[in-house]
């Protein structure tokens, strides 16, 4: 049986691209060397009301800087396509451990969803909602665990720690930040 506990979410699947089952995908993760020098094609898992369903990746080719278009075996029409929106998609961590530095495969948007803690006091602020790459400084919105909304810089330096089993991240957060 698969668990979860082995796997890493990576993303979500979008909408049909086009007519030939392809499906758009925003993924936090760099997938185009995971797999070269593979023998067979890899396998992504899907998750379908709470399980996680694997699909062998056929083809998978990028389109502008965030959004990988992915052919999966048996999704052949656009309908089967837009079937699978929205879909979680995980990553086994075994494809992630053989990597020099993990935290380098993935890109900031990957920790939305994680538990976000002060470095410092190892207290939990909340979760990571958002990361806002428009401006120069790259921003990490946070619901608070009292519900509020909280703004954050967010960058390599400033990260602390990772720990990607439990979701969660240690920032270190510039001083008096927290007491705007």
């Amino acid at each position: 049986m698969l668990r979860k506990e082995d796997f890493e979410h990576i993303g979500t699947l979008g909408r049909a691209h086009g007519t030939q089952g392809e499906v758009s995908a925003k993924l936090s993760v760099d997938l185009s060397g995971l797999w070269e020098g593979a023998d067979t094609s890899p396998f992504l898992m899907l998750e379908e009301q709470g399980l996680l369903i694997p699909y062998r990746v056929l083809k998978r080719r990028t389109k502008g800087e965030d959004i990988d278009l992915i052919t999966f075996s048996g999704i052949t029409t656009k309908d089967d396509a837009d079937a699978l929106t929205g879909r979680p998609i995980w990553l086994d961590r075994d494809y992630l451990s053989g990597e020099e530095d993990v935290e380098d495969i993935f890109d900031l948007q990957h920790f939305v969803g994680f538990d976000l803690y002060d470095a410092s006091t190892q207290s939990c602020l909340g979760r990571a909602v958002e990361i806002d790459e428009s401006t120069i400084n790259t921003l990490l919105r946070v619901e608070t665990t009292a519900g509020e909304e909280l703004i954050l810089p967010i960058s390599e330096e400033l990260i602390e720690r990772l720990d990607l089993q439990g979701h969660r991240l240690y920032l270190h957060i510039p001083a008096g930040l927290l007491e705007l």
